[in-house]
């Protein structure tokens, strides 16, 4: 599908991603009637579809399928067993994947694309914030989490000409999201998502494919691993190369309330797209991420405990490393959720290097995300890999809790009364660790 201009229907299978909200908002708003289905409907987006009558109480059915509906709206495929999936195919009616939908819609704005292995989410709620200052007004925006303060993780704005997206990179997806940048700003590029990529060429070619369809600047920093490589493929085409290094000087004392080297790189890569624009950057007030080392609280012990996203060897390196920089009278208890049995078998050695500045680990569980196949889940048990990190790390206390239900047992060693004003507590995890939290009686 190539244009949008005459749907008067359409219907989504999920909502509640910032995606799907966007370009549902999008559609809304060019007079489309636009309905929809969530199996999960707790959250605060799923709510306030509800209330504006455009998200259907209750999980998947096929009497959603209507004959009045145009286009359906996949999260990323047919959904094998989806009611809604399935009378969508008998009824012949013409699906869209959400990646690909935000695609066409990007194609009516200056789309400013973060893309990178980390830093993503980070950078682009960064350059959210500048043009955020600069219009006095949010811009469009799809990110990978709330931005702090303003508690949204998208926003759509008819009057703006600028749609800020954090392109991922997992199976190309950026090549759909953003087929066509005005802006692309590259943070870092180390191979991750292994149960895709199967070498660091592999993962290379995707950015490089991803870069030559920009329009006008990409802002990267050109001595970057791989980036030679990268940037040498794509020498003949039509944009032009902006180099983070030729303002270093400039913007070297804008921390924008943030910590750590690997923000020093984010925040200079957001200052890059105000170069590129001709803004000013007023960014000290930032509020942050959510779960980018989101302070939630003290227990009752007096323990600071802090909720960090980190789920690769270098985030997990760069987030323990930042702790021990800026708390260097405190111990670090570091309870880490490993996100996917692929990535923690692929990784494990990695991952073993990445603990260096953690005191004690606590690994609850490990995480298996919906897209992961039941074979990965044999690779590594949790136990073996509790067994890798100690090998190398002799000198640690790390151990695993069998705490994958109720996470009563993590809560409880949060607790204890050792864990005191000495200690600063991270909860690491891209998966659902966050549920300890209510348990710990936090106080701000």
């Amino acid at each position: 599908m190539k244009d949008l201009t005459n749907l008067k229907k359409v219907h989504f299978i999920g909502i509640t991603s910032s995606f799907s909200s966007f370009c549902a908002n999008y559609l809304i708003q060019q007079g489309i009637e636009v309905t929809a289905s969530e199996i999960s409907q707790d959250s605060e987006d799923a709510k306030r579809w509800i209330q504006e009558g455009v998200l259907y109480e209750g999980g998947h059915d096929e009497k959603y399928i209507t004959d009045d509906i145009d286009l359906v709206v996949y999260p990323t495929g047919p959904i094998p067993g989806n009611p809604e999936c399935e009378a969508t195919e008998k009824k012949r009616i013409p699906t869209i994947p959400i990646a690909e939908l935000t695609g066409l819609i990007s194609k009516n704005f200056k789309v400013i694309a973060v893309a990178g292995t980390h830093g993503k989410t980070t950078t682009s709620a960064l350059i959210v914030w500048i043009l955020f200052k600069e219009f006095g007004t949010l811009p469009n925006f799809i990110i990978g989490d709330k931005v702090l303060g303003i508690d949204k993780s998208w926003n759509f704005n008819q009057d703006n000409e600028y749609l800020v997206i954090e392109a991922c990179e997992y199976k190309e997806q950026f090549l759909k999201r953003a087929p066509t940048p005005y802006i692309t700003v590259i943070t870092n590029v180390e191979l991750d998502h292994t149960d895709y990529f199967k070498s660091q060429k592999q993962y290379n070619q995707a950015f490089v494919k991803f870069i030559s369809n920009t329009r006008n600047k990409v802002i990267v920093d050109t001595k970057g691993t791989n980036m030679i490589e990268i940037l040498e493929e794509t020498k003949s085409k039509n944009f032009e190369i902006f180099d983070v290094n030729s303002i270093k000087e400039k913007y070297e004392n804008v921390t924008a309330g943030l910590k750590g080297e690997y923000n020093k790189q984010n925040i200079l890569r957001a200052c890059a797209v105000a170069e590129v624009l001709k803004m000013e950057v007023n960014i000290e007030d930032f509020p942050g991420i959510a779960s980018r080392f989101e302070y939630k609280g003290i227990t009752p012990n007096g323990m600071p405990v802090y909720l960090d996203y980190a789920h690769n060897p270098r985030k997990v390196s760069a987030c323990l490393r930042s702790t021990r920089e800026n708390f260097l009278d405190k111990k670090i208890l570091f309870v880490w959720q490993p996100h996917s049995f692929e990535r923690t078998y692929t990784f494990k050695e990695d991952f073993a290097d990445s603990i260096l500045d953690a005191d004690t680990v606590y690994i609850p569980n490990i995480f298996a995300p919906r897209r992961e196949r039941e074979e990965y889940r044999e690779l590594i048990s949790e136990e073996e890999f509790v067994e890798t990190l100690k090998k190398k790390n002799p000198e640690k206390e790390i151990q695993y809790l069998d705490d994958s239900d109720s996470f009563e047992k993590t809560s409880s060693l949060l607790l204890k009364e050792n864990y005191n004003s000495s200690y600063i507590a991270i909860l690491a995890s891209a998966g659902d660790l966050y549920k300890v939290l209510p348990n710990l009686n936090l106080k701000k």
